[in-house]
């Protein structure tokens, strides 16, 4: 019996490899940022702006991929808030998305976009998909209408402050020894390798709509900090950290049923300590 299960695992996970050689040869990844490495990282072509500059960008470029997957974004809530940036924001947050889903209609591809889980302004308990969004900075106003733009069968991602094993200022475990206090409100949390296999198996399932994509579990900055060994400091709540930043900067928790009908993240605690073992 044991070594049937054994036997029935290691071909499961070749024809899964199969499965996922054969849709990274067909699938682009536009943005080579943060998250388009950890793409490139797990085999996928990647384009930064040397290839693919939007409003530049000639979009037949793309005519010999089947799947296109948007990395591209303004993500700075700070430089979003200025009204001298907005032009640029939305240009790049909504107008792309927008083009780039009509394109993809247009030829029978399927694209992929990848939104924010920040749409959700509540930790009291865990946002569905469906559930109440929140417009409540100019962030995520272009999020939300980039979301709008998308077309029926695009499949659209909502993921919640990244982390990884690599050094970047966008990585959550490379901004926590910086941190002066640490919060005490729950957030849920998603590494950029789950975003790679979470959406490798959508893909893989056909699957198109919103998906929130975090790691299984929930946690307060102050929790993370004492579970990988970051010195303690002064804790302040979720309306402190308004104040004293100068920004509505959210804090929730995301629902992650639909993802789990096709993959099943990493345990929060276990993927921070797991990628700050790999980072050091």
């Amino acid at each position: 019996m044991a070594w049937h299960y054994i036997k029935n695992t290691f071909s499961n996970n070749r024809r899964q490899q199969k499965i996922h050689k054969k849709m990274k040869e067909k699938t682009i990844v536009l943005g080579r940022g943060f998250l388009g490495k950890e793409f490139e990282r797990h085999g996928f072509e990647v384009w930064d702006r040397n290839k693919f500059n939007y409003p530049q960008a000639d979009f037949t470029d793309l005519d010999e991929y089947n799947t296109i997957i948007n990395c591209i974004g303004c993500a700075d809530t700070r430089y979003c808030e200025k009204q001298e940036n907005w032009k640029h924001v939305w240009e790049v947050n909504a107008s792309l998305v927008q083009h780039l889903s009509d394109y993809c209609k247009s030829k029978g591809k399927k694209f992929v976009h990848i939104s924010t889980g920040c749409v959700y302004d509540q930790n009291n308990s865990p946002q569905k998909e469906t559930d109440f969004v929140s417009s409540h900075c100019k962030y995520v106003v272009s999020k939300l209408a980039a979301e709008n733009f998308c077309n029926e069968g695009d499949l659209i991602l909502r993921p919640r402050l990244y982390f990884s094993d690599i050094e970047d200022k966008n990585n959550l475990l490379t901004k926590l020894p910086k941190f002066g206090k640490h919060l005490t409100e729950i957030n849920s949390y998603t590494s950029t390798r789950t975003i790679v296999e979470a959406t490798q198996a959508l893909l893989g399932y056909n699957q198109s709509g919103v998906f929130n994509v975090a790691q299984e579990g929930y946690a307060t900055i102050e929790q993370i900090c004492q579970h990988i060994d970051i010195e303690k400091k002064p804790t302040l709540n979720g309306e402190e950290l308004r104040q004293e930043q100068g920004l509505y900067l959210v804090n929730n928790i995301l629902d992650i049923s639909k993802l789990k009908q096709f993959y099943d993240p990493h345990n929060v605690f276990g993927e921070f300590k797991h990628l700050q073992w790999r980072k050091s």
